[in-house]
């Protein structure tokens, strides 16, 4: 991928100031086929597919309203059918940059997005992305919990206690525990109640090259200990963690639970509209 394709990246969303490296690893650039529209040697607009997921798709702000978008999701469209799929997916939750369409929020309240529900796509469901700074958080605004609860990292002996408890939470989860990543657990009377999964050097779409940012995401607590405050301080223990670890942000994935984070200060940054369209 040349780099002029970031540099397109950067102009349409400057909110991302990713380095060029981060952009590559996260939309898994060697593994996509990119499409472009230039005019008298300038690049105006490129999609990336891979698979059936229409990874990405960006037009220059100064050259929108001409129809290069929509040419673009035409190739795109037609290299998917190519392949054999009948069905395209925007962005597609297996992907590390965008998992979905990115949405304003009037529209995403109402689960719409207008610019791909014209062109044929529909969906039922979307995710939001949230951020906080470090900076703004203090472990003394933990907040209370029950006082035999104690917290910390899962030792390699008890993974199998723990995915136990993950399987009282959501049964596909398990593979996200099968790894090596650390895992922050909530524990009551020698049992595992709550955990999850915590990486202290991300590569993430808020990512910026100076600041590291923290990761926090399966977060569950089984059935029989909810309602008591567990969840919410174990976050609040993992990122109290990931500072003194040197990060300067916290990310949270792929959440519904805006107002749940948002007690502890995370803020909403993103929204996704999880679109596909059946191809002919």
């Amino acid at each position: 991928m040349d780099s002029k394709k970031y540099e397109l990246f950067l102009r349409c969303f400057p909110e991302f100031p990713m380095t060029e490296e981060t952009f590559c690893k996260l939309l898994d650039a060697e593994n996509c086929r990119f499409f472009t529209y230039s005019e008298n040697g300038s690049e105006l607009g490129f999609s990336a597919v891979s698979g059936n997921k229409i990874r990405l798709i960006c037009v220059d702000p100064d050259h929108r309203g001409k129809g290069i978008g929509s040419d673009l999701l035409d190739q795109s469209e037609k290299y998917i059918i190519s392949g054999g799929f009948d069905k395209a997916i925007l962005g597609g939750t297996d992907s590390n940059l965008f998992i979905g369409a990115v949405t304003p929020e009037e529209q995403w309240n109402d689960m719409h997005c207008t610019y791909f529900e014209k062109r044929g796509y529909t969906a039922s469901n979307g995710c939001m992305e949230m951020e906080m700074s470090l900076s703004d958080f203090s472990e003394s605004s933990t907040p209370q919990y029950p006082s035999d609860v104690t917290f910390g990292y899962c030792p390699d002996s008890r993974r199998s206690e723990l995915w136990g408890s993950v399987r009282k939470v959501d049964e596909e989860w398990l593979q996200y525990f099968k790894t090596e990543s650390p895992v922050f657990i909530a524990e009551r009377n020698g049992q595992i109640v709550g955990f999850c999964v915590v990486d202290v050097n991300a590569d993430t779409i808020i990512s910026s090259g100076n600041v590291n940012v923290g990761m926090i995401g399966c977060v569950g607590v089984i059935p029989e200990a909810r309602r008591n405050g567990i969840g919410l301080a174990m976050v609040a223990k993992a990122m109290s963690d990931v500072k003194k670890r040197g990060c300067g942000k916290v990310f949270i994935h792929y959440t519904h639970l805006d107002w749940w984070y948002g007690r502890l200060g995370f803020r909403t940054f993103l929204r996704y509209w999880f679109g596909e369209k059946k191809l002919a």
